[in-house]
C-alpha cells in the first residue's frame, strides 16, 4: 500500500502514511496545514485511513496536539563506539531475505512506531557460536533496526552491528515507550539526545 504525500481535504492538508497497514494495521497522519479546525482535519484524514484498512491511526505535524495522548516519542541516542564492550558475535549480510523480513515483522510487531520492512535492504543476521541470535540493519553511522531473537542477547547484537558502522560515534532512534530497548541503551551508556518525532493518539483510543 502506497503513502499519500499530499492529501488535501476540506479541512486541511496532510501526508498519509499507509504502508504500515498490511503489516501492523496502523496508519500515520502528518498534518501540514489546517484550514478549519484540527479536529475536523484529523477526522477527515482518519476516516480515509480507516477506509483503507487501518485499525489504529496516529497523528503528528504542524498543529497543537496538547489535547491528545502521546503514543510514541522517538529520541536520538548516541555513543562512542570505543565505549561499547567487545563481543564475539558477528553481523553478516542475510542470505535469507524473505525469512529475515518475516522475522523482522514478528520482532517489531509490538514496538511503538516501528517501521515496516518490505525488503531486506542493508539487513544483517547476527551470529554467535554458529547460532543466529538477532537481526539488524545499519546505514553509515546509524543502526536502523536491532532485535535479539532470545532474551539476554541485546548487548551482543548491538555490539556486533556497531563493528560495521562508520565513524567514531554510533547513532540510533528509539521510542521512549520501548522500555526494554531504552534500558539496554541506558546500561551501555548511550546519551539521550533530541526528540526527533512525537506521534499522538486520541484519548479515547486504546493503545
Amino acid at each position: 500500500m502506497k503513502d499519500i504525500p499530499i492529501f488535501t481535504g476540506c479541512d486541511g492538508i496532510a501526508t498519509l502514511i499507509l504502508r504500515q497497514i498490511p503489516y501492523r494495521g496502523e496508519a500515520y497522519v502528518l498534518v501540514r496545514s489546517v484550514f478549519t479546525s484540527l479536529e475536523a482535519c484529523l477526522h477527515e484524514c482518519e476516516s480515509f485511513c480507516r477506509a483503507a484498512g487501518a485499525d489504529r491511526v496516529y497523528f503528528s505535524g504542524n498543529a497543537d496536539f496538547s489535547d491528545y495522548c502521546v503514543y510514541a516519542s522517538l529520541i536520538e541516542r548516541r555513543i562512542l563506539r570505543s565505549q561499547l564492550p567487545q563481543t564475539t558475535a558477528l553481523a553478516i549480510p542475510t542470505q535469507t531475505p524473505d525469512e529475515w523480513v518475516q522475522l523482522y515483522h514478528e520482532r517489531f510487531r509490538n514496538v511503538p512506531a516501528a517501521s515496516c520492512c518490505r525488503t531486506a535492504e542493508k539487513a544483517y543476521d547476527i551470529v554467535k557460536d554458529g547460532i543466529r541470535i538477532g537481526i539488524g540493519q545499519i546505514d553509515g553511522d546509524r543502526i536502523l533496526s536491532l532485535a535479539s531473537i532470545a532474551r539476554g542477547n541485546g548487548t551482543d547484537c548491538l555490539c556486533a552491528l556497531a563493528k560495521l558502522c562508520e565513524g567514531d560515534t554510533l547513532r540510533l532512534l528509539c521510542a521512549q515507550q520501548n522500555i526494554p530497548a531504552m534500558k539496554l541503551y541506558d546500561k551501555l551508556g548511550f546519551s539521550r539526545g533530541e526528540t526527533k518525532e512525537v506521534w499522538y493518539c486520541k484519548k479515547t483510543l486504546a493503545i
